[in-house]
């Protein structure tokens, strides 16, 4: 009986290491499979696995037959893994579904020619001419001569290997600060295994050993961070563009580590020491630097503190998110700093003028309903983008423009123009359905009823208030949901709306237009503001667990106050 000797022992131990580092690996991407090329990062490691399996067959085999059956079941796993490096790499540096789709047919030739020239080369010698079974002064190796087809095929399975490296270079050019390291990594760990397989094809490797396997399982750890720890904020490649640095709110990113790792150039206008490397806090010192956030820390909000500015006094509020990601694991949190000055001072500004003329009194009152933006709103609706950003991101990112749509529709408009076209409102209120819609989904179905919309101007923020208010308070609160309709008519000189429900019903008509329900400002506001308009305000028909109906009409002549303010 033949003792192992050490050198054999221990590559054969370290094969075998590749192995159970394989299955740990694939265990821990298997929790996060819904990262950016986590699945294709774990078809890898099983066929790393598979390599390796047969690999420790090859050098351990005592006849040629027995080695060479192993060397051939190393062959399967090959050009399957070169495929998979390429699509790894589009996956994950987040290329279009287009070109996704063309990479998954069109590579499939690399496997299927490299299989079938390598199982038929008995008859034509040309992938390798010869094989020989050697010692290399510690144990048997397969030594072969190399045919022109073996060349071939490496300059395929390189063609494979340049289009992966292609995306991951664009990808590391327009990365966010953070996300470069992740990049950096891939391209690295990528690399690595082909500097064995030019080893292999010029036949020098030291002793004739196939260190492939073993680089692998290196390149598998290095793929765990560059997959699963530099791409924890995966939403932030879509959301920089969109939402994040252009948003108005001041933004905080924050890992699970407690370190800062990226903020938006609203936040460094308010806390310029963040324009040093934000990596260099953590979100305990930068608390510590600014007493007026430190509350924060145990409520995880804060309705108002102030800041210096230029001029003055700002007022803001603060808030803290967590971010879930698989397996419920918090990844990270998001700290949103929100500038409250105009609100504050749209209060202040109602208690000196609550008894002045209607017009203005009018404009407050729209600033006020302008306040009103649910923050659960906001927040389930972020939440939902982040569900959808691996698995829908072209859903994504429409929802996403339909958010900021919303929000400026809400927030950021001329007020001293309450007039706005009845085109434009219909824009809000279908963004607005839209995003409902990717939240309840078949719960929410939403209809709108109009042959022909009138070229006609109404108050802004009428119809869509009237629709939410049906959505909200009727619809969702129904186990199985329902329908909204909103019916245009025009009728002779006027242009006549209705607001209707199969829900649950919202109370009595006369206490929601005095607003002496309790339900809020929105109802109350529009019927105000239709009447100081038009001396005829809202009407409400009401059946309990039926639904509800809310109408009004508005004259087919209305103008704006201002033509030239309506955009």
């Amino acid at each position: 009986m033949n003792i192992m000797n050490t050198v054999q022992l221990t590559y054969t131990l370290l094969l075998l290491s590749t192995i159970l580092c394989s299955f740990f690996l694939l265990r821990y991407a298997y929790n996060r499979r819904k990262m950016p090329a986590a699945k294709y990062f774990m078809m890898l490691l099983i066929m790393a696995a598979f390599y390796s399996m047969a690999y420790v067959g090859e050098i351990n085999a005592k006849d040629f037959s027995t080695a060479i059956f192993w060397f051939n079941v190393q062959h399967i796993p090959i050009p399957i893994q070169h495929y998979l490096w390429m699509l790894m790499s589009l996956e994950y540096s987040g290329a279009s579904k287009k070109i996704v789709q063309l990479a998954k047919y069109a590579g499939l030739y690399h496997p299927i020619f490299y299989i079938l020239i390598f199982f038929t080369n008995n008859y034509h010698q040309l992938y390798i001419s010869s094989f020989q079974f050697e010692s290399n002064g510690y144990f048997e190796v397969i030594v072969t001569t190399k045919g022109p087809l073996f060349m071939v095929l490496v300059a395929s399975g390189t063609f494979l290997g340049i289009i992966s490296m292609f995306f991951y270079i664009k990808g590391l050019l327009r990365a966010s600060a953070y996300h470069k390291n992740g990049y950096v990594i891939m391209i690295i760990a990528s690399l690595l295994p082909w500097m064995t397989v030019y080893l292999n094809a010029s036949n020098r490797s030291y002793l004739g050993i196939d260190y492939f396997p073993i680089v692998s399982g290196l390149s598998g750890i290095l793929y765990i961070f560059g997959i699963f720890y530099f791409r924890v904020f995966n939403t932030i490649p879509l959301a920089t563009e969109i939402v994040y640095k252009q948003s108005n709110e001041g933004i905080l990113l924050i890992d699970v580590n407690d370190h800062v790792i990226d903020v938006n150039d609203t936040l460094l206008q308010l806390y310029p020491d963040l324009r040093t490397r934000p990596q260099h806090y953590t979100f305990t010192s930068f608390l510590n630097h600014h007493p007026e956030l430190r509350k924060i820390k145990d409520s995880h909000y804060l309705p108002q503190f102030t800041l210096p500015i230029k001029g003055g006094i700002g007022y803001y509020s603060a808030k803290v998110t967590s971010i879930f990601g698989e397996s419920h694991l918090e990844i990270g949190k998001i700290v949103t700093i929100t500038d409250i000055t105009l609100f504050i001072e749209n209060q202040k500004a109602l208690e000196s003028i609550a008894t002045t003329a209607l017009d203005k009194a009018e404009t407050s009152e729209l600033s006020f309903l302008q306040a009103q933006i649910n923050p659960h709103f906001l927040n389930n609706t972020l939440s939902v983008i982040g569900a959808m950003i691996n698995r829908d991101p072209v859903g994504a990112r429409e929802l996403i423009g339909n958010l900021g749509e919303y929000l400026t529709n809400r927030c950021y408009f001329d007020h001293t123009n309450p007039m706005v076209s009845l085109e434009e409102e219909l824009e809000a209120v279908n963004t607005y359905v839209a995003i409902e819609k990717a939240r309840f989904g078949n719960r929410l179905n939403f209809h709108v009823v109009c042959t022909n919309v009138p070229q006609v101007y109404i108050p802004r923020l009428i119809l869509q208030p009237l629709v939410e208010n049906a959505i909200q308070h009727g619809i969702l609160k129904k186990a199985d949901g329902g329908n909204v309709w909103l019916l245009i008519n025009k009728r002779n000189d006027e242009v006549f709306f209705e607001v209707k429900d199969d829900g649950v019903g919202i109370g009595e008509s006369q206490k929601i237009l005095s607003g002496k329900n309790g339900k809020g400002v929105g109802i109350p506001n529009i019927h105000k503001r239709l009447l100081s308009h038009y001396k005829n305000g809202l009407t409400i028909e009401n059946t309990e667990e039926q639904g509800t109906s809310i109408t009004f009409s508005v004259p087919y002549s209305s103008k704006p106050k201002n033509p030239s303010a309506v955009k």
